[in-house]
């Protein structure tokens, strides 16, 4: 069975299992920029007006685009009697416009790798004046508790006050991979439940570097407190959880002897 003629013009390799268009946005040709190609690919060699009506494209729009595709390369021109004649560039110029910009990408990584160091460093600088944040919803919580634990390193130990069963209940999936990365790297864990929240806490027993206790029957909350090395980090459950965060070493140490005095009077 014979090719088509789209086909027949575009090289196999990239043609296969992909759309024409698809294939051209993925490589960073707007809409109009591929219409104007593929009704070059379609006519040859052509003035303006067959080109616009080929294309569909307005002809208040149609210069700027055959200048872009003539500077990426798809589009070139011949002057014949005064007038400009237009020609797609072959197809195989898709995969050289490719190439280049996955060179370009490669350079740009190497100027980011060297520009990172000082970026970090300005974003070090204003986390000393950022104290208070708001997080809304699961997303928001999950994203800022493990930015949280990032900076926690083998031997810190990681610190959970009234941690509730609806959360387990909720985002149980998340907490066991949470848990799983934590104890991969080292990094402890003390706990206190709510009272009700036995059967998740016979699970963290289990885990390395764990160790888990219960809060007495009457002190049941569906908050709960976590507290990193520099942070402490309050959440609640509501129809949406909401998490407020505060950057400070006082405070999270604080935190950490009003836990100690939890841990005393609470159940193993």
């Amino acid at each position: 069975m014979g090719d088509t003629k789209e086909n027949s013009f575009i090289p196999r390799r990239i043609y296969s299992g992909m759309q024409e268009k698809e294939l051209f946005r993925q490589i960073g040709l707007t809409d109009g920029e591929t219409k104007v190609y593929l009704a070059l690919l379609q006519l040859g060699e052509s003035t303006i007006g067959p080109i616009v009506r080929e294309s569909r494209v307005t002809k208040s729009k149609i210069y700027d685009i055959l200048d872009r595709l003539i500077d990426k390369g798809f589009v070139g021109y011949v002057i014949r009697s005064g007038k400009k004649h237009f020609s797609a560039s072959d197809p195989k110029m898709i995969l050289e416009y490719i190439d280049q910009k996955a060179e370009e990408i490669e350079k740009t990584k190497e100027e980011a790798d060297k520009l990172i160091p000082q970026l970090s460093a300005k974003l070090a600088t204003m986390g000393q004046r950022k104290q208070a944040e708001i997080y809304e919803g699961f997303r928001g919580v999950k994203a800022v508790r493990e930015e949280l634990i990032s900076d926690m390193k083998r031997g810190d130990e990681f610190l959970v006050l009234g941690a509730p069963k609806l959360a387990n209940e909720k985002w149980e999936a998340w907490l066991l991979d949470f848990h799983k990365r934590r104890t991969a790297r080292g990094v402890g864990m003390r706990i206190i439940y709510n009272s009700d929240a036995h059967d998740y806490g016979k699970i963290r027993k289990r885990m390395r570097f764990t160790k888990v206790r219960y809060l007495p029957n009457e002190l049941v909350s569906p908050n709960w407190i976590d507290v990193f090395n520099d942070s402490v980090m309050f959440v609640t459950i509501l129809k949406e959880p909401i998490g407020f965060v505060i950057r400070d070493r006082t405070l999270a140490q604080s935190f950490r002897s009003y836990f100690d005095l939890m841990w005393g009077i609470s159940k193993e």
